[in-house]
């Protein structure tokens, strides 16, 4: 008889990337019940698998939320957060750390480090790489500005591709606000010394920051 122990909830905007990991999960065995997939943590909130033990969450959604606004909410609904990306990106690592998140876990890893992320997060201990461990710890971090989180979404959208009119219909606020937090994001990269005047620069910025992935 298999003994269920920890309830699961996972969080992806790739509708096969979800389905895919939760039969992958739910397989013989498992020590773990997979409750419910979304595509948002607003998705997931209406849903009955909110609340869930350990929820596995996307490091990056297409809705214009940010890792850390999506690692608060679960957070407050006492669900303990392992972070899942396709790359090892020790900025957004730390911002996810820094507001709750107890584990990460790499896109690519297999069954048994997933699963063992899952159990050691759910007993109350953190996970992740050694490398990414290393990364967290001794990777430099004077020259990349603090971004609040309004304009690290507008930097993920714009420099991700989005005109500045989509970007405002996204967050819900006006062209102009939009165009203020560009505006922001410039002058606090200019400040630490890495200068972004135009849009393709903001893209390499947030790149080498790890608030994007690359193309």
């Amino acid at each position: 008889m298999v003994v269920v122990c920890v309830t699961v909830a996972l969080v992806d905007d790739h509708e096969l990337v979800r389905e895919g990991l939760a039969a992958w999960l739910s397989g013989p065995g498992s020590p773990v019940a997979v409750l419910g997939t979304a595509a948002t943590v607003a998705a997931l909130r209406a849903s009955e698998a909110w609340g869930a033990c350990v929820v596995l969450l996307d490091l990056n959604l297409r809705d214009g939320s940010t890792v850390t606004e999506n690692v608060a909410r679960l957070v407050s609904a006492d669900s303990r957060v392992v972070v899942v990306s396709e790359s090892e990106t020790p900025e957004a690592v730390r911002r996810a750390v820094r507001v709750g998140a107890l584990g990460y876990v790499s896109k690519s890893a297999g069954a048994e480090e997933m699963l063992e992320a899952i159990v050691e997060v759910s007993s109350g201990g953190t996970y992740m790489s050694r490398a990414l461990a290393l990364a967290l710890l001794s990777g430099p971090e004077c020259n990349r500005p603090k971004l609040s989180d309004r304009e690290l979404g507008t930097l993920q959208l714009y420099a991700g591709g989005m005109p500045l009119k989509s970007v405002a219909r996204r967050l819900g606020v006006t062209e102009g606000a939009v165009k203020s937090y560009v505006d922001r994001v410039r002058e606090k990269y200019a400040k630490v010394g890495r200068g972004a005047p135009t849009k393709i620069d903001l893209y390499r910025r947030a790149v080498e920051d790890g608030h994007l992935a690359a193309d």
